[in-house]
């Protein structure tokens, strides 16, 4: 039972820490009747370079990657939980609070002012059926989870934009299995609707964890989230700034995380990733600490 705790929360860890920083990802494994955790996180993300249509004159438009006129830069201080209601159904909550910043400059060897920008992150909030538990069962741990989005109170129409400003809800369905004592592998894929014009996503998300040492885990985690429709951004004629939240945004994420079981109860999480492929999207590289906790409450 330790194995398998320390799995669930090194993959969990994985899972939640890296990737998209607006939306929280769902697991197969949830926590046990009366039982919970709550992590916080440090995430910072980076990009120098940016996927769009190039806006060469009389050139053929297409989509390419190019460097920034700055560096696009983002913080964030996520606090998430999850709660086991029952056997078979589980809480869980995302929100935070994010600073960003770009600073074009038109001119160069020309000091050109900062744009920062700070707030609310979007909070989602979802449930999850556990519908197969692989512990009574020859199958997988089989989950579906739906979620709510709730818009923050930050601005858009930028670039360093925190967010696309809607509502919506997001359903998902999960599958996760232990291979032996030390190895987990787990999916998820999923379907995701906002407002505001902002485009429908596919998205999806796989992880795998090993347990090297009595409590210490290594893991990798793949991540696509890819837009079902939506413009280009630097379509001529077409895309202006305030129409951000409406780009076809694409993004093929990787990332690693270590994690560390520092008592029974509380673990410590390291993780690094990048975007290797996207479309209208910054070429991002994150990297996040993490702490979470585990209790009870009866």
């Amino acid at each position: 039972m330790m194995k398998r705790g320390i799995l669930i929360a090194l993959v969990t860890t994985a899972i939640m820490a890296t990737g998209s920083p607006a939306f929280a990802d769902g697991s197969p494994w949830i926590p046990d009747p009366e039982t919970g955790t709550i992590t916080i996180s440090y995430v910072s993300q980076n990009a120098t370079e940016f996927y769009h249509l190039n806006n060469i004159p009389k050139v053929p438009q297409k989509q390419v990657k190019d460097p920034l006129a700055d560096t696009l830069s983002q913080d964030t201080v996520w606090v998430e939980g999850r709660y086991g209601l029952s056997d078979e159904f589980a809480l869980d909550f995302r929100v935070g609070g994010a600073r960003s910043q770009y600073a074009p400059c038109d001119r160069p060897n020309t000091p050109c002012a900062q744009e920062n920008f700070s707030g609310l992150t979007d909070t989602n909030i979802g449930v999850t059926w556990r519908v197969v538990d692989e512990v009574v069962s020859h199958l997988p741990s089989i989950g579906l989870r739906l979620g709510g989005i709730i818009a923050g109170n930050y601005k858009t129409g930028h670039l360093n934009a925190i967010g696309d400003g809607g509502n919506g809800f997001e359903a998902s369905a999960m599958i996760g299995k232990f291979i032996a004592d030390r190895v987990a592998l787990s999916g998820e894929v999923g379907y995701r609707d906002r407002d505001n014009d902002i485009p429908s996503d596919f998205f999806m998300n796989l992880s795998g964890g090993v347990l090297v040492m009595k409590s210490v885990g290594l893991s990798i985690n793949y991540k696509l989230i890819n837009a079902l429709s939506g413009i280009d951004i630097g379509r001529r004629g077409v895309f202006a700034p305030s129409r951000f939240p409406e780009a076809e945004e694409d993004i093929h994420f990787l990332g690693g995380t270590a994690t560390f079981n520092v008592t029974d109860t509380t673990n410590v999480g390291v993780s690094y990733g990048e975007v290797i492929d996207g479309k209208n999207t910054a070429k991002s590289k994150v990297w996040s600490v993490s702490l979470g906790y585990s209790f009870d409450t009866f």
